[in-house]
């Protein structure tokens, strides 16, 4: 399930809302505003986030455990105190569930609006394969929801306790959407409006993302638009290089 869902090149377009939902947690908000080189190369911290994450995914056994470690090892020095004065790291199994969990729901919700509802057996089975993921970078067995029902509940109550965005993590959401300041705003805005249609309403307002009538009808007509070119578009060019490798090796 894994392979079937980020094998679509369609579903990258969800990873800025992923983000916005880590770091309106204000300890990942903090590991991030402290560690990460996210303001000086937008663009190469994401193609490195990405290609370890479809490494993981789609590469041989060694080549997924390599990046795995990768992410492991980039984890060991990410710690620190958070301006409210609580300690962070992030090999904090708790701070992981909880960006796995955001990774998962977001790509899940995402390839359901544009390619259909999933089997309930089918959507339980890509959280069982993201329990893998997150379980070799140090989450304990008792600490994942069980079933993906499971999994939407956590997430509902840690928006109502522990993930409340302060003001560390507004400044890191800033530079995650617009990280190019001599762009203008107007540049941003569909991306944005993609951002704001896969977030809670709660974190559309704490990140000032607007979503009015004009944003819910642009949001409609991606999703529409994405249907016909997943209908159209040839293979090649509609799913993720590191898919076609796979395809390539399994056959």
């Amino acid at each position: 399930m894994a392979r079937r869902l980020n094998r679509e090149l369609f579903v990258a377009l969800g990873s800025t809302a992923a983000v916005l939902l880590q770091v309106a947690h204000p300890l990942v908000a903090a590991g991030v505003d402290q560690h990460s080189d996210f303001r000086r190369d937008p663009f190469g911290r994401f193609h490195r986030t990405a290609n370890t994450s479809l490494d993981a995914v789609f590469g041989d056994t060694p080549r997924a455990l390599r990046a795995l470690r990768r992410i492991d090892a980039r984890h060991v020095s990410v710690k620190g105190t958070a301006d409210d004065g609580r300690h962070y790291r992030a090999q904090d199994p708790q701070l992981l569930l909880w960006v796995q969990a955001t990774l998962v729901l977001t790509s899940l919700r995402w390839y359901e609006l544009v390619a259909g509802r999933l089997p309930p057996t089918d959507r339980q089975r890509y959280w069982d394969e993201g329990k893998v993921f997150a379980r070799e970078l140090g989450v304990p067995d008792e600490l994942f929801p069980p079933t993906i029902g499971d999994l939407e509940r956590y997430e509902r109550e840690m928006l109502g306790t522990a993930v409340v965005a302060n003001v560390t993590s507004r400044l890191v959401a800033r530079t995650v959407l617009h990280p190019f300041a001599a762009l203008p705003q107007a540049a941003y805005w569909p991306l944005d409006v993609i951002a704001a249609g896969l977030l809670p309403p709660s974190l559309r307002a704490a990140f000032d993302l607007r979503w009015g009538t004009a944003e819910r009808l642009f949001f409609r007509f991606v999703v529409e638009s994405l249907r016909i070119w997943r209908a159209l578009a040839p293979r090649w060019l509609a799913i993720v290089p590191h898919a076609r490798l796979y395809d390539r090796r399994v056959r």
